[in-house]
């Protein structure tokens, strides 16, 4: 459910070989369209074996179209030779995918440093 106190926002950036997706506010069945074009974008642009990394440390609400989303990307970047990192905090978004017991799956990490080298998490 979309809401003007949290309009959903998705942004890319190649960090080293990585490409790191943002994304903000609600991931549901309305908003799922616009982030597959940017997974889509991220995908063709990653070199393999680089991955593509979801940082979704700002997302409110994680709905089941936005779950099949990322476990689509993730069959997608595995065909390619690719990883997909997801970046959660949240137990809004966490909740649904430990659930689910997606969390591995789906490589989850809690934070951007964690996942790489310094120069992919834009920290030195």
């Amino acid at each position: 459910m979309r809401t003007d106190d949290a309009p959903f926002r998705t942004t890319s950036e190649t960090v080293g070989p990585a490409v790191v997706v943002h994304v903000a506010g609600e991931l549901d069945d309305v908003t799922a369209e616009e982030l597959s074009g940017r997974l889509d974008d991220a995908l063709r642009s990653v070199a393999p074996p680089a991955p593509v990394v979801v940082d979704l440390t700002d997302l409110d609400f994680l709905g089941a179209c936005g779950i099949g989303l990322l476990l689509d990307c993730q069959d997608r970047c595995l065909r390619r030779g690719s990883a997909l990192v997801v970046v959660a905090n949240a137990a809004t978004v966490l909740r649904p995918l430990q659930v689910l017991e997606l969390t591995d799956v789906l490589g989850v990490r809690s934070s951007l440093p964690e996942l790489t080298p310094p120069e992919v998490s834009g920290r030195a």
